[in-house]
């Protein structure tokens, strides 16, 4: 479920909003959260698969190994746009690793109410291929029925009932998130947040409020950069004279020294790319300028320490061409 790169990136266009949201890298957005912010949320979901973790390691995504089980060669793995599969090698103190098998659903309930029979089927997938018995967490936005949350079957005399963790946003207080030190908290109060806000004016006063939490953390400047990119990803504000408040009251934020700001969203980023390569279209010619534009871009971000994948993913280009833009 990889969608296609978003064209106003390519082109310079201007596309509906509604469409480039339509084309999101919605499953690559998850995995770089996911690989970013991995360990804080081990913290959160599986706390003694935490404790016995190498945390001065990083996971490994098991891509290769995902396509296998399913037994096809495309990395286009994963079909419906409500939810997206990960498997991780997670390398352990002892030495050892552990498996995890990680499902994101993160829009409403569990994608057609299958989702216990999916996991129990990815596991047996997995164990039959690899005789892995992995670690599996299933990481769930909307509502859930308590029967849901795990796989039962019964068969004359046969049965099978699979238990697999389950991190359900509407179990956690929000209080407990927003007071946390813990900086998956703020992205899964986020995810919360987004659920509940079916209004303009609500995805604005929510925005306020996590910009709010996140200039009060103590975090890296690259952790709240990375945050702050998922946090106004997901609560997708459109409202044209709101977002210009909003941004407004980030750009005194950062002017204050308590966030630190590099524009990646979508929309935004094609904007300030469209209005660079117009700006230098006028003395250049449009089409150049554009691309000069969108070069100086690219280079603006990875000097400030935004890794070429995202900038990739971001602007609709591959790692190669990310590269021979840096040379």
């Amino acid at each position: 479920m990889t969608p296609d790169n978003i064209d106003a990136l390519n082109t310079g266009i201007n596309k509906d909003e509604s469409d480039i949201q339509k084309h999101f890298d919605y499953d690559g957005f998850w995995k770089e959260l996911i690989d970013r912010f991995f360990y804080s949320l081990i913290k959160r979901a599986i706390p003694e698969l935490y404790e016995n973790a190498d945390t001065t390691l990083k996971p490994r995504f098991l891509d290769k190994e995902f396509r296998d089980i399913l037994s096809t060669g495309k990395i286009e793995i994963r079909k419906d746009p409500h939810f997206a599969d990960f498997v991780l090698e997670v390398p352990k103190k002892n030495r050892e690793v552990e498996w995890i098998l990680l499902h994101i659903e993160a829009q409403h309930g569990y994608g057609g109410g299958d989702l216990a029979e999916r996991m129990y089927h990815y596991k047996c997938l997995i164990y039959s291929h690899y005789r892995k018995n992995p670690v599996a967490l299933a990481i769930i936005s909307g509502a859930a029925r308590k029967d849901e949350r795990f796989y039962s079957h019964t068969h004359y005399g046969t049965s099978v009932v699979y238990h697999y963790n389950n991190l359900v946003l509407i179990d956690i207080d929000d209080n407990e998130l927003k007071e946390s030190d813990n900086p998956i908290d703020i992205a899964l109060y986020a995810a919360k947040c987004a659920l509940k806000a079916k209004e303009e004016f609500q995805k604005f006063n929510y925005l306020r409020e996590l910009l709010n939490l996140l200039s009060a953390r103590g975090w890296s400047r690259e952790d709240k950069r990375d945050l702050l990119l998922f946090l106004e990803w997901i609560m997708d504000l459109r409202d044209s004279e709101l977002e210009k408040q909003y941004t407004e009251y980030r750009s005194q934020l950062n002017e204050e020294g308590k966030i630190m700001y590099i524009p990646l969203g979508e929309r935004e980023l094609a904007k300030e790319l469209e209005q660079r390569g117009e700006a230098r279209g006028k003395a250049e010619g449009k089409a150049e300028g554009k691309a000069d534009g969108k070069a100086e871009m690219v280079r603006n971000l990875i000097a400030n320490g935004i890794s070429p994948d995202i900038v990739a993913k971001s602007a609709g280009m591959s790692v190669e061409q990310i590269q021979s833009m840096m040379n």
